[in-house]
């Protein structure tokens, strides 16, 4: 489908994936890994993005530099995030100039400031898109999970990413409240990878630590049993350097897990005491939606609800919850402009 006579392109630049929507195709046509290998010595030259680049983490040689462009749910490189838009739409469309006649629509986060505002939408317009508009995060996680959020009624939100959280209270299209923690999955795998250096003497990678979250971990003793299997981990010695291996359990991962998952409790505790008292009982009755890519830890769910004391509601997919919303802000102008009005989205000037 076409908005302003433009072809309409969603895509959600997380921290750690990037997934585009095309209005063309009514879906979701791609997810791949937000990495970029570069020349060290050239960083405008682009060996592969995405899964090719993923692909080398801990592998590459001394002349390239594996580079991350979003940092903490932000542009943290103006030139590289515009470059692996270009490449990542170019494998989604399967043309070259993928950006020429389309409207690009990303996420934005709440709490991100001027400076970073600025740098998504430079970023967003290098690519030579016809248009582009940037909705924020909360508000197109909830479109995407299919929360009527045009009511006069509150609801809470809370989209975990890859590098950052943001908690939200949405009511009419727009924002009423809002908060934004500069953590999330990325912080989580970097507790694991300390956890087990201090605690079991063993060295681990940042991707070995994301498969034990997501394979095995847990943050509720409750999914913990006595049939919980162990799995083995392979990395270093601390002390040595040389190869180790180890039995370890969901139990660990959850040990581990414990300090930032108290700190996402305690947000979302906090965010609950400060509601507006005029939507917190629509809050307490509806409950949470739970979204992002962090929504699908094991036992969060659960976790959240036992310890705020109330309902916690989730999508069937929460990791594409933010670019389904995103995919249909890019494929309706009415929507569009409808969140621009409300401050939940902002556009570029035709």
């Amino acid at each position: 489908m076409a908005i302003f006579g433009l072809n309409g392109i969603g895509m959600d630049l997380g921290s750690m994936q990037t997934s585009i929507y095309l209005a063309s195709e009514e879906e979701i046509v791609l997810r791949e890994p937000t990495q970029v290998l570069v020349n060290a010595e050239n960083m405008t030259d682009i060996l592969c993005v995405g899964s090719e680049a993923r692909a080398m983490t801990g592998r590459t040689a001394k002349d390239t530099e594996l580079v991350s462009p979003i940092q903490n749910g932000v542009v943290a490189d103006i030139d590289l995030t515009a470059l692996l838009m270009l490449a990542l739409a170019e494998k989604a469309t399967g043309r070259k100039k993928p950006m020429e006649k389309s409207l690009l629509v990303t996420g934005l986060m709440g709490g991100a400031t001027r400076v970073e505002r600025g740098a998504l939408f430079q970023a967003m317009n290098a690519t030579g898109a016809k248009r582009t508009a940037a909705v924020l995060n909360p508000v197109a996680a909830a479109l995407g999970a299919g929360v009527d959020i045009s009511r006069p009624r509150g609801t809470l939100v809370a989209s975990l990413g890859g590098g950052a959280t943001e908690i939200a209270v949405l009511s009419m299209n727009s924002v009423v409240a809002l908060r934004m923690l500069r953590f999330g999955g990325q912080s989580m795998d970097e507790a694991i990878v300390r956890w087990y250096w201090r605690e079991k003497g063993i060295i681990i990678g940042m991707r070995t630590a994301e498969q034990l979250k997501r394979e095995i971990g847990t943050v509720d003793a409750d999914d913990v049993g006595a049939d919980d299997d162990p799995v083995l981990l392979k990395g270093k010695e601390a002390a040595t350097g040389r190869p180790m291996s180890l039995e370890t359990t969901g139990l660990d991962v959850m040990r581990a897990l414990e300090d930032p998952v108290r700190q996402l409790v305690d947000a979302m505790r906090n965010a609950l005491y400060n509601i507006p008292a005029e939507l917190a009982v629509d809050i307490h009755h509806e409950g949470i939606y739970l979204s992002g890519g962090g929504a699908q830890l094991r036992g969060l769910a659960g976790r959240l609800e036992k310890e705020t004391g109330v309902p916690v509601n989730m999508s069937s997919h929460p990791r594409e919850d933010v670019v389904l919303g995103l995919g249909m802000a890019a494929s309706s102008e009415k929507l569009l402009n409808t969140l621009a009005r409300t401050g939940a989205a902002e556009l570029t000037a035709e």
